[in-house]
């Protein structure tokens, strides 16, 4: 195989997973214990793509070897290269061989697959958080690496890998199969990431804090709550977003968390030195309290926060009054 673009592309990545494994050891007991916070989520994350990653491209390419050495053939050369690798054999092989051994290193991913997703859902009593989500991500990467993205570089390269054996290896039943096989695989990933049912438990299985949810494909997003679920304070918290969001300069997410003992709507923006936000806390039957939040930033110490407490009600405010003291204490917040 040459030293071309998709070699120099997984030397770059093997160069910034450095870092980020380096990253992963500094912390590696904060990273891996019971309290999942959202920078332990990012490191895990990442070592799911550049420490899983190769390890699944590795044994892709031992999938193709092992191929070969099925049908009696000989492995003449192999690469290498973390995210990126080859086998090449000389056997005059049949067409149908061929197209079996192009797609034995895909078969092994899917296997990888298979039993990332089956020990975060089956595995008894189930791991902690971050192993789940450690699992979960690297089975989504793998599968959208092996089953999307290699067949599309294939089909829209010069890279003869492969995908363009196994679509037009002139094997047309193994053909058949295989697609069919891929189809099967990108479906049930599919439902896997868009289901309500199982993106919850995947939620729960992984820790997604309160007002969050898994994206399609990792990583939280803010959650909202649907409308009709409201209660009543927690359409007052909505309008009042609503309408702060609307006048403020910059993008502003919100996300509006349920607790026993409350509601909490959650403003936060982003300026030049991170993350900034505003919380307002309804009590069940109790105060309504505004805080403010300066300093947050990926991997920020606690003693870098800053967190006081801005406003008071003995209850919850009207919408037109909450509205006009959010705006206020996010320019409060601002000014830290």
């Amino acid at each position: 195989m040459d030293f071309g673009p998709f070699v120099i592309i997984s030397a770059i990545y093997t160069i910034i997973g450095i870092r980020s494994i380096v990253r992963l050891l500094r912390r590696w007991r904060e990273t891996w214990d019971d309290h999942f916070t959202l920078p332990d989520r990012a490191l895990v994350d990442e070592a799911a793509f550049f420490v899983l990653i190769p390890i699944s491209v590795a044994l892709h390419e031992f999938g193709h070897a092992v191929a070969i050495w099925a049908f009696g053939g000989e492995v003449v050369d192999f690469g290498f290269y973390g995210f990126a690798g080859f086998v090449a054999y000389s056997e005059p092989f049949t067409n149908a061989q061929q197209t079996v051994v192009a797609a034995a290193g895909s078969g092994v991913n899917l296997l990888l697959c298979l039993l990332a997703i089956g020990i975060v859902l089956l595995w008894r009593p189930s791991p902690r958080a971050p192993i789940n989500e450690l699992l979960l991500q690297f089975a989504l990467l793998s599968g959208i690496n092996a089953f999307i993205v290699y067949p599309l570089l294939d089909l829209l390269s010069e890279l003869n890998g492969d995908w363009r054996q196994v679509y037009f290896g002139g094997a047309p039943a193994i053909s058949a199969a295989v697609i069919v096989v891929q189809i099967m695989t990108l479906s049930a990933g599919f439902w896997l990431v868009t289901d309500e049912g199982m993106r919850e438990r995947l939620a729960r299985l992984t820790g997604v804090p309160p007002g969050f949810r898994r994206g399609p494909l990792g990583g939280l997003r803010r959650a909202e709550q649907p409308p009709e679920s409201l209660s009543p304070s927690e359409s007052v918290l909505r309008e009042a977003a609503d309408r702060v969001r609307s006048g403020w300069p910059t993008p502003i997410h919100t996300a509006l968390q349920r607790q026993d003992a409350g509601s909490t709507l959650v403003l936060s923006w982003q300026d030049d030195t991170g993350e900034r936000a505003v919380l307002a806390h309804v009590r069940t039957h109790g105060p309504t309290e505004l805080w403010g939040v300066g300093g947050i930033a990926p991997g920020a110490a606690p003693p870098g926060l800053q967190r006081r407490a801005l406003r008071q009600w003995t209850a919850l405010p009207s919408a037109d009054e909450l509205t006009l003291a959010l705006r206020a204490s996010m320019e409060v917040v601002a000014s830290w």
